[in-house]
């Protein structure tokens, strides 16, 4: 025998109801099938409602009854396709005759006492029992059954306690008669009302919300069946709340143990009591998916064979008040505890959590919201002499989360609370409570609500999730931002292949921004953000991103913007590494780029620059393996503009040098402005980069520069004139220095140079087999003279300009991060 419990959406339109039947009639045809039935879908809150504004004198409570019973009434006749047969109309309409009768005995009263609140709501199961088993009777024996005459239960404690010896015997008798009267023919299915009960003197009692769930166990213990199948809207057990976290899965198996304690803290697919039967029994309980029946579900055993994993899932209750009880008044002095739960046991409060510091200085718990004030009065009095002389305070915190990590594998495994813990931490979530049971396969903590989302995801990140995922916010789409996402798009099935689910979640321009927490389409994100109406606001964008919870994201700065400096703080404060090609934040006055540099490590956040130098060469990378190595750097010098690379590698003296600005700004070889190339500011950049990495306190005036441009051409706009009157004011200068080196078979080229006794940026002169002589176009050279590289040093060479190679870098840095993430 088999049971199967129907509720909720699986009974809410007449369409479901008949895939219910098929469901029911299929498993028939396996073995012998009971069912248990829940109200059609919103009914129990409806009879409630209803209850409450008959006792309130409320009038609307008859339209409310009229509502319903015009639902039932065109549920039939929608069901049966034209007039439903008396053996199902007559029992309906004298249900809801009877439901009326009562209804109005509340309103006339003016009182709705425990037990006619009850009655009342019983009216959901047993409409649903009556309806379902005359459409089952279409192609199959079927009966309704009042689980009233089955279980029996005491109604001292709310809800009622079952008492399952008379329960047992009640419930295989009514089997047995069912058989009997069916004589020889086909076994009718019994369709049992979940949800209610009654007490030994025949009142009606119910077994809580949900508690159609725990009728179902009931029944199958008592009946010994070989199954129990909880039909419900979703595919199975999550592995976590799939709205919280959208990478949660179906667990295919769990033990009655994890089950227990995913069910308990807030994985409402199964009713927490049901466990208890049909563990007793031995019985499996399979959760499966009335709108997907075919999707195997999550079966529920003894011995789950995935339990040797170490974490099985995770689970988290809203909603939640944190209490704690400190002082010195506590220390040492024997019954504190005893009396704080004594309170709270005579208040009727149910504790969820409880966490004590070995100090004896705290003691904390968490209880349900509706049940803080209650909680409060409850220590206040039990406590008043202690809290008025200040011996103990007491802390209310609201809106806090529980959350819950479940696993048969965690017991006796070391490491698991560190990964929990080391995982929030990593992303700042902080824990205001921790309980761990003797179990050990619990591990549960107290949070903000507004981390929960957060909390949730890096856990399941950290233990469920086989790829690493890295989240990207691109800001900036000119060349070098365009030609990384697309480097992204091409290589992204590799990565995943390779265990690394890279992901464009955002991207922004100057003036809009996209903001996918799944990712963003990389075939059409140019449309897509040229159609956004998301206006952007880099003081409001930190905290929209922050709000979504993201787990490993990562700002990858490719502009050139002051403004997007400014706001790296508050990317960092949002959970944000940062990438960039961006100069401007290594070169910030010394006391702003220390107060990021802080910012990152308290943060524990990476902060990844090796294009801004170089581009795609790896200059910063290298650099920095010579100092983790040891090494000592003497001196580094290079040449470090392409711009300026390519001007010198083409300035022999016989064209004009202000001509050959103008083609290289023609070309787009320059900065818009190619005033800002000749100042050697950019060399200067880099310089201070390297100086900072190495250590020294220092800022862009310790830089000696040679800017090419004449003080006088500094300042206003780049007119039709400017080559002519650069020319005038540079070319003959040029001419003659460049006539001077070659003179000396040496060459002339603007290089940046950094020793521990001055950084410089100008021209100098170099032998024509000198490495810096060699370069072609717009290629740049480094060479570190250090200990090591005494005699002759390392030099790296290569583009050190254009968007392929600049992003490339950027993507190096992007690789880089995800190696550095432990998951």
């Amino acid at each position: 025998m088999r049971v199967l419990k129907f509720g909720g959406t699986s009974l809410a339109t007449p369409d479901r109801l008949r895939e219910v039947v098929r469901i029911v009639l299929d498993s028939a045809h396996r073995e012998r099938a009971v069912v248990v039935v829940s109200a059609f879908e919103g009914v129990t809150d409806l009879l409630l409602d209803l209850a409450r504004r008959a006792e309130g004198g409320d009038a609307s409570h008859a339209a409310g009854y009229k509502e319903l019973r015009a639902r039932h009434r065109s549920a039939l006749d929608a069901l049966f396709l034209e007039r439903p047969p008396r053996s199902v109309a007559r029992p309906v309409d004298a249900m809801l005759d009877e439901l009326g009768e009562v209804l109005h005995g509340i309103h006339l009263l003016r009182d709705c006492s425990r037990h006619s609140l009850d009655l009342v709501a019983s009216f959901g199961e047993r409409l649903s029992a009556a309806t379902l088993a005359g459409l089952l009777r279409r192609s199959h024996p079927a009966t309704a059954v009042d689980a009233r005459s089955l279980i029996v239960a005491d109604d001292d404690a709310e809800p009622a306690a079952v008492l399952f010896e008379e329960t047992e015997r009640a419930v295989r008798a009514r089997l047995r008669k069912i058989d009997r009267e069916a004589g020889s023919g086909r076994k009718p299915i019994p369709v049992i009302t979940g949800f209610i009960a009654s007490t030994p003197r025949g009142r009606t009692v119910t077994l809580g919300r949900n508690g159609s769930d725990y009728t179902a166990a009931i029944v199958g213990a008592a009946a010994k069946a070989s199954r129990i199948e909880i039909w419900t809207d979703v595919d199975g057990v999550m592995s976590a709340d799939p709205r919280a976290v959208p990478e949660a899965f179906v667990l295919p198996e769990l033990t009655y143990e994890e089950a227990m304690e995913m069910s308990y803290f807030g994985a409402g697919v199964l009713h927490t009591a049901a466990l208890a039967p049909a563990m007793a029994r031995g019985i499996p309980i399979h959760i499966k998916n009335t709108f997907a029946p075919d999707r195997p579900g999550t079966k529920i055993s003894a011995g789950a064979p995935g339990a040797a994993e170490v974490a099985k899932g995770i689970s988290s209750i809203d909603g939640v008040t944190l209490l704690t009880l400190r002082g010195p008044g506590m220390v040492g002095v024997p019954g504190t505890a005893e009396r704080m739960f004594r309170a709270l046991a005579a208040a009727r409060v149910n504790v969820i959590l409880i966490s004590q510091a070995s100090s004896e200085h705290t003691v904390c718990f968490a209880v349900a919201g509706g049940q803080a004030e209650r909680a409060r009065r409850a220590i206040g009095d039990a406590f008043r002499l202690e809290l008025r002389q200040e011996h103990l305070t007491l802390d209310v915190s609201p809106e806090q989360t529980v959350v819950a990590v479940v696993g048969e594998g965690m017991k006796g495994t070391p490491g698991v609370a560190g990964k929990v813990f080391g995982a929030l931490g990593r992303h700042h979530v902080n824990v205001s409570a921790i309980a761990q049971g003797a179990s050990e396969r619990n591990i549960s903590f107290v949070t903000d609500t507004g981390d929960k989302t957060r909390a949730l995801k890096v856990i399941h990140q950290a233990f469920f999730e086989k790829r690493k995922r890295l989240q990207l916010f691109v800001m900036g789409t000119g060349n070098v931002g365009r030609e990384l996402v697309q480097q992204i798009r091409t290589q992204r099935a590799v990565l995943l292949g390779r265990g690394l689910d890279l992901r464009v979640c955002g991207v922004a321009n100057s003036r809009q921004y996209l903001l996918s927490e799944f990712g963003i389409d990389l075939e059409g994100w140019e449309d897509d953000l040229a159609a956004s109406r998301e206006r952007l606001d880099l003081r409001e964008l930190p905290r929209i991103i922050d709000g979504l919870g993201f787990t490993n994201v990562a700002l990858v700065d490719c502009t050139a913007s002051a403004a997007v400096v400014r706001a790296y703080p508050d990317f960092v404060r949002a959970d944000m590494h940062v990438i960039t090609p961006n100069k401007l934040a290594n070169v910030l006055p010394w006391r702003r780029y220390r107060a990021l540099l802080d910012l990152l490590e308290t943060r524990q956040k990476h902060f990844l620059y090796e294009a801004n130098v170089g581009a795609g060469m790896p200059v910063i990378s290298t650099l920095g393996d010579l100092i983790a190595s040891g090494d000592t750097i003497r001196r580094i010098e290079g040449i470090f503009s392409g711009t300026l690379s390519y001007l010198f590698n083409r300035f022999t003296g016989v064209e004009p040098f202000s001509g050959l600005v103008r083609e290289a700004h023609d070309l787009g070889y320059t900065e818009p402005d190619p005033r800002e190339d000749l100042s050697g500011q950019d060399v200067a950049r880099k310089l201070l980069i390297f100086a900072r990495l190495l250590g020294r306190k220092m800022d862009l005036r310790g830089i000696r520069v040679e800017n090419l441009v004449p003080a006088r051409l500094r300042r206003g706009p780049v007119g039709a004139d400017f080559y002519d009157r650069l020319g005038d004011a540079v070319d003959g200068k040029l001419r003659r220095s460049v006539e001077a080196a070659r003179s000396k078979a040496f060459v002339l080229r603007y290089v940046g140079s950094l020793t521990a006794k001055e950084a410089f940026a100008g021209l100098q002169q170099f032998p024509a087999d000198h490495p810096f002589a060699a370069i072609r176009g717009s290629d740049n050279v480094i060479a570190f003279t250090t200990d090591r590289y005494s005699r002759t040093p390392l030099v790296l060479q290569g583009p050190g300009a254009g968007a392929q190679v600049t992003a490339m870098g950027v993507f190096s840095d992007i690789l880089k991060l995800a190696s550095y993430l432990p998951y």
